[in-house]
């Protein structure tokens, strides 16, 4: 079988079969890690948003007035205020200026 292989290829064509088919290998190397990195980031990304959820979750149960985030991430950086008043004034019905 070995001298058919042999006989079939010269040395030129041994070497550009030897480096189509590494070629190859290392396409499927390359594109399974890629898969398998994004699938971590997303999974990382999954578990940042339960936490901060779960944060914000806690801070909603305890009777602060105004509460402040401040987030940075990759996504770029947030500030977000939550509490009756905002950042304006607040004025009740019965409230005069």
């Amino acid at each position: 079988m070995n001298e058919a292989l042999a006989e079939m290829f010269s040395g030129s064509e041994a070497m550009a079969a030897a480096l189509v088919v590494a070629g190859t290998a290392a396409g499927l190397i390359r594109a399974c890690v890629t898969h398998r990195t994004r699938l971590q980031e997303e999974r990382e990304a999954s578990t940042r948003t339960a936490a901060r959820m779960s944060g914000l979750v806690r801070l909603a149960a305890t009777g602060h007035d105004l509460v402040r985030i401040v987030e940075r991430d990759r996504d770029g950086h947030r500030e977000v205020e939550l509490g009756a008043c905002g950042v304006q004034r607040c004025e009740t019905p019965g409230e005069t200026a």
